[in-house]
C-alpha cells in the first residue's frame, strides 16, 4: 500500500513540476520553491528504487543512501524557502541588503548541505543514518518555527496564517512518526506538505487572480479619486469661465468708459485664476508621471518675495482681508534654487488661505537659518479663517486623500522634491498656520550692483521696424496684433508655417518673427528648421521667438535648443513682450 501511494505521489509531483514551470513567474523565492519540488520528486524516485532493488546490497546501500540524502535536501530547501521569503518581505525595498543577506544564507545552507551528505556517505548503520535524517529534518522546523516567532511581524496576515498551518502540520508529523515508529509517516509528509506549499503559497494560477483582485481594488480606488479629483477641478474652472463670460455680456452692453475698465481687471483677474487652475493641473500630472525636475538657479530672495506680495493684493477680491508680510533682515540675499517653485508653493498655500477667510488678515513670515553653506528659509502663512480639526488635517497631508484642491497637491509634491515638508496647525474658528522649510544654497550674503526693476512699462516706438506673426489661431493674432499696436511696428500676420515660408520666400526684410509652435501640418519648430536652413543659404538672420501656449516647466529651455532665440508663453504678458521688443528690435 505504501508503494502505491509512493508511486502516485511521484506522478503527482511530476505533473506539479510541469504546472509550476510552464507558469513560473521568475520570482526570486520560485528558484528556492522550484528546488523543493525537485528534491521531493527525487525523493519518491529513489524510494521507489530503493523498493525495488532491496534484495541487491550494492544498488540497495546506494539508493539508500541517495533517499537518505535527498530526504535531508529536502528539508534543507523548505527551509531556504522560508528564509528566503521572510528576508525578500522584509528588504523588498532594499535590493542591495537582501541580496548581500541571500548569499550569505546561501553559503550557510551550502556548508550544512555538504556536512550533511558527508555524515550520510561516511557513516554506516542504517538506524543511526535513519535518525541522523530525523533529528536533520527536525531542527529545520525547528528553524521555521524560530522565524515565524521572531520575525513573522514582516509577513501580511493571510502568509502568516499559512505558514504557521505549515509548520503545524510539519510537528503533528514528527510527533505520529514518534509515536510510531513503524509506519513510514516521514516519507510520505513530504509530498503532502511539498503539495500544501504548492497549492496555497507558490500555485501561480492562484497568485494571478489575487494580483487581479489586487489591481481591480486599485483600479477602483484610483476612479473614484479621479472622479472626486474631477468634480473639483471642474468647480475650479467654472467659476473663473462664469466671471470672464458675465462679465464680457456686460461690457457688450457697456457705455461708461470707465465702468468698462472696472471690469477688464475683473476679467483680468478671472483669467489669471483659470490660469493658475490650468497650469497646477497640469504640473499636477507631470508630478505624478515623476518627470517634473527641480531646475536651481541663482535668484534674489527679496526680490522673489516682493514679486510675490505684489500678486496677492489683486486676489483677495472683494473680501475683507487684509494681507501682512514679515520677512527677516538678515537671509542672505542671493540663494540658489528654484525660486519659481517657491513662488508656486506659497501661492498655492495662500490661494487655499484666501478660500477659507473671508475677513480678517492673511500673514507671510519668512525666516531663516544659517548652516555653512545652506540657508534654510523657513515659511508660514497665518490666517484668521475657519479652521480645521485635527481630521481634516490628517485628510489634507495624507499623500493619497482626494480631499485637497489641486494647488495644495501641487504644493504637497514640489516641497517632496525639494526635500522640505508641509505641516499645519489650525484651531477651529481662530485661523489656521501652514508652514514649511526648504534648504537652499547660498551665494552671496548682499548683491553687489543690484539693478533696480521698472514696474511700469515705458512705451517705445518702433516705427520702421517689422514683425511677422504666425498663429493658427485667429483670436491669438488679433489679441497680439492689439498688444503690438501702441509700439507703432508693422505687422503681418500668417496663420501657419507653410505661408510664414511663402511670405519670406518674397520678403525677408522683416526685423523680428513671434511664431507658435503647435500649429497643424507644419509646426514651429519644423518650420524654423527650414528656415534657418534657407537663411543659411541666402545670407540672412530673422530673430524667431516662439510663441507658445506649451508653458510648462522646461520648455523655455527645450525652445531655446532647438534653435529659436528667445520665448514668450501664452497668455502673454505685456512686461514679457516689451522686454522681447525692446531686446530685439533696439539693435
Amino acid at each position: 500500500m505504501v508503494f502505491e501511494f509512493r508511486v502516485w505521489g511521484l506522478f503527482l509531483l511530476f505533473f506539479l513540476i510541469c504546472f509550476y514551470f510552464l507558469g513560473n513567474n521568475d520570482k526570486r523565492r520560485n528558484s528556492s520553491f522550484s528546488n523543493v519540488l525537485i528534491g521531493s520528486y527525487f525523493l519518491e524516485f529513489f524510494y521507489i528504487l530503493y523498493y525495488i532493488v532491496h534484495k541487491n546490497a550494492f544498488f540497495d546501500k546506494l539508493f539508500l543512501k541517495s533517499y537518505y540524502f535527498c530526504f535531508c535536501l529536502v528539508a534543507l530547501f523548505i527551509c531556504y524557502y522560508f528564509v528566503t521569503f521572510f528576508l525578500e518581505e522584509q528588504y523588498k525595498t532594499d535590493e542591495k541588503i537582501f541580496s548581500h543577506k541571500l548569499l550569505f544564507v546561501k553559503k550557510i545552507f551550502y556548508v550544512v548541505g555538504v556536512l550533511a551528505l558527508g555524515v550520510i556517505l561516511f557513516t554506516n548503520g542504517k538506524e543511526f543514518v535513519w535518525n541522523f535524517v530525523f533529528g536533520f529534518s527536525a531542527f529545520s522546523t525547528f528553524v521555521q518555527v524560530v522565524l515565524l516567532l521572531f520575525h513573522g511581524k514582516v509577513l501580511d496576515k493571510k502568509s502568516y496564517q499559512l505558514f504557521v498551518g505549515f509548520v503545524f502540520l510539519e510537528c503533528l508529523f514528527f510527533i505520529f512518526a514518534n509515536a510510531f515508529p513503524n509506519i513510514e509517516i516521514m516519507q510520505s509528509a513530504m509530498i503532502l506538505l511539498t503539495v500544501y506549499l504548492y497549492i496555497l503559497l507558490e500555485n501561480n494560477d492562484k497568485k494571478r487572480v489575487e494580483v487581479l483582485q489586487l489591481e481591480r481594488d486599485y483600479a477602483m480606488k484610483n476612479l473614484l479619486q479621479k472622479e472626486t479629483f474631477l468634480k473639483k477641478l471642474s468647480h475650479e474652472i467654472r467659476i473663473p469661465i462664469h466671471t470672464i463670460d458675465g462679465f464680457s455680456q456686460i461690457m457688450e452692453d457697456a457705455r461708461d468708459v470707465s465702468e468698462i475698465k472696472e471690469e477688464v481687471k475683473d476679467i483680468r483677474l478671472a483669467s489669471s485664476e483659470l490660469l493658475d487652475s490650468i497650469n497646477s493641473m497640469i504640473d499636477l500630472s507631470i508630478l505624478e508621471s515623476g518627470k517634473l525636475e527641480i531646475l536651481p538657479e541663482n535668484y534674489n530672495i527679496y526680490d522673489t518675495l516682493e514679486d510675490f506680495s505684489n500678486m496677492i493684493p489683486s486676489r483677495l477680491k472683494s473680501k475683507d482681508i487684509v494681507f501682512k508680510s514679515k520677512i527677516d533682515k538678515d537671509i542672505p540675499e542671493v540663494l540658489k534654487g528654484d525660486s519659481d517653485r517657491i513662488r508656486q508653493i506659497l501661492l498655492n498655500v495662500i490661494s487655499n488661505s484666501i478660500k477659507y477667510t473671508e475677513k480678517g488678515s492673511i500673514r507671510l513670515e519668512v525666516s531663516s537659518v544659517k548652516s555653512n553653506s545652506l540657508c534654510r528659509l523657513s515659511f508660514k502663512v497665518i490666517d484668521t479663517g475657519k479652521g480645521m480639526t485635527q481630521d481634516e488635517i490628517h485628510r489634507l497631508l495624507d499623500k493619497d486623500s482626494d480631499e485637497r484642491g489641486i494647488g495644495l497637491r501641487v504644493a504637497y509634491y514640489l516641497l517632496e522634491l525639494m526635500n522640505g515638508k508641509l505641516d499645519i496647525q489650525s484651531v477651529v474658528g481662530k485661523g489656521t498656520t501652514v508652514s514649511f522649510s526648504i534648504d537652499q544654497e547660498i551665494i552671496a550674503l548682499k548683491q553687489e550692483n543690484k539693478e533696480k526693476k521698472e514696474k511700469n512699462i515705458q512705451i517705445v516706438s518702433f516705427k520702421g521696424k517689422k514683425i511677422l506673426l504666425v498663429d493658427d489661431n485667429k483670436l491669438n493674432l488679433k489679441v497680439a496684433e492689439k498688444l503690438l499696436l501702441p509700439y507703432d511696428v508693422e505687422v503681418i500676420s500668417v496663420s501657419s508655417g507653410n505661408e510664414c515660408l511663402d511670405i519670406l520666400d518674397k520678403d525677408t526684410s522683416f526685423d523680428l518673427i513671434l511664431m507658435d509652435d503647435l500649429m497643424p501640418n507644419l509646426s514651429g519648430t519644423e518650420t524654423l528648421d527650414i528656415l534657418r536652413k534657407i537663411e543659411r543659404v541666402s545670407g540672412y538672420y530673422i530673430p524667431v521667438v516662439a510663441l507658445t501656449a506649451n508653458a510648462t516647466p522646461g520648455m523655455k529651455e527645450k525652445y531655446l535648443s532647438s534653435g529659436f532665440d528667445d520665448y514668450l508663453a501664452k497668455p502673454i504678458q505685456r512686461i514679457e513682450l516689451d522686454e522681447v521688443l525692446k531686446k530685439y528690435l533696439k539693435k
